[in-house]
């Protein structure tokens, strides 16, 4: 009778296994955006969030109003592609630690990005190293006397264009930006309706897309900006980042810690010389210390903000 049970429910299983994969095969994949949307709306009251249309596409926001008799302004903050507006990988916790010093927070969430990093396999391709020992004459290093370097001595003489270059399709490139220049222009109208700065705080990819779009003035720029982390999971992208946040014409508060991955790192000096050369004022780099909560980092990086806004006379 047992084995009669087990074997029902094994029955049923694989029933609904298949019943799944009709449906998936029947209507697609599953819409991200719509997916974190539930999720948001299933983690917080119906009386927590707001929601403005954009391209005929509810987007969820969260709003929170300062604790203080006057008010600074508006923090409009977008975290990373793919992070939760309300986790504490997000903006949450700092958002929070801002409306204790005046600032109204608006929590918007980061489109999402549409690609993923392409690892090229650097045996197959061309080794240019060898190609100007072939063109110089000389003889080029042998494939032997290269399997006999050190783990460590690869790591550190690899270039990174070889090794992990990211093919960002130009159209999933595209369509982000116009994503993130929509969802800038609503919050933009939402800002207006409270007095003071607007303020707009970014990390990671969301940071670097903000960099490109307000160097090229798409969107009315805000009164300050504070990059955390940029980067772009792309060479060739990455390494115009430097050029861009230069060219901006707001303040500019850029933050990067020692626990940023390696894209983040590359272009740390580059932002800051990049900066000093056009000349760029109130441009301002700051490395963020670590610390074990998310709650302490968030009250640093608060009081970065403070220090930056009050030396600016806000």
């Amino acid at each position: 009778m047992g084995y009669l049970i087990r074997v029902i429910i094994v029955i049923k299983f694989l029933l609904l296994f298949i019943l799944v994969t009709l449906c998936f095969q029947s209507y697609g994949a599953p819409d991200k955006q719509l997916l974190r949307r539930l999720d948001i709306q299933r983690g917080l009251f119906s009386d927590t969030y707001q929601s403005f249309e954009i391209n005929d596409q509810p987007v969820i926001y969260v709003l929170r109003e300062n604790s203080t008799a006057i008010t600074r302004g508006v923090a409009v903050m977008i975290a990373d592609t793919g992070v939760p507006i309300t986790s504490q990988e997000g903006f949450s916790p700092l958002a929070k630690e801002l409306n204790k010093i005046g600032w109204v927070t608006i929590l918007l969430p980061a489109p999402d990005a549409g690609f993923t990093p392409t690892i090229i396999d650097v045996e197959q391709e061309p080794n240019p190293v060898e190609n100007e020992d072939i063109a110089a004459g000389t003889e080029p290093v042998s494939a032997t006397e290269s399997q006999e370097l050190s783990p460590t001595e690869t790591a550190e003489n690899l270039d990174i264009s070889q090794s992990a270059v990211s093919a960002i399709d130009n159209v999933a490139f595209i369509k982000h930006e116009q994503q993130l220049v929509a969802l800038l222009q609503a919050v933009i109208e939402k800002a207006k309706e409270y007095p003071g700065f607007l303020l707009v705080i970014s990390k990671g990819t969301s940071a670097a897309w903000l960099s490109k779009i307000y160097a090229e003035k798409t969107v009315e720029n805000p009164d300050a900006f504070v990059a955390i982390s940029p980067f772009w999971p792309d060479r060739k992208h990455n390494q115009r980042l430097p050029i861009w946040i230069a060219n901006t014409t707001m303040p500019v508060l850029d933050l990067f810690s020692g626990g940023d991955n390696g894209w983040a790192q590359m272009t740390v000096a580059e932002r800051q010389i990049a900066a000093v050369k056009a000349l760029k004022l109130q441009y301002r780099q700051r490395k963020l210390l670590g610390f074990n909560t998310s709650a302490h980092h968030s009250g640093y990086v608060s009081k970065e903000i403070y220090g930056w806004v009050s030396r600016m006379g806000w």
